[in-house]
């Protein structure tokens, strides 16, 4: 019966800390959101700079290859 108890206290007892830490914990959340931002942009423009190639080289093998249909006719 006082395991429900204690676990109020503790979640009490962190909610207390979080509130009196609020700015330190809305510095960092706003520093890993900014990364988090930062990696996505990243990750989004060398996602269109890899399509941009697959699509190029695609294109590419298929000039190459209506190029010999058309020779061997």
């Amino acid at each position: 019966m006082p395991l429900p108890f204690l676990i109020g206290v503790a979640v009490g007892a962190g909610a207390v800390l979080a509130y009196n830490k609020s700015d330190k914990v809305k510095t960092k959340t706003d520093e890993i959101v900014g990364k988090s931002k930062e990696f996505a942009n990243e990750t989004l423009t060398k996602t269109k700079k890899n399509v941009s190639e697959l699509k190029d080289n695609l294109c590419s093998k298929k000039e190459t290859k209506e190029k010999i249909e058309k020779e061997e006719k």
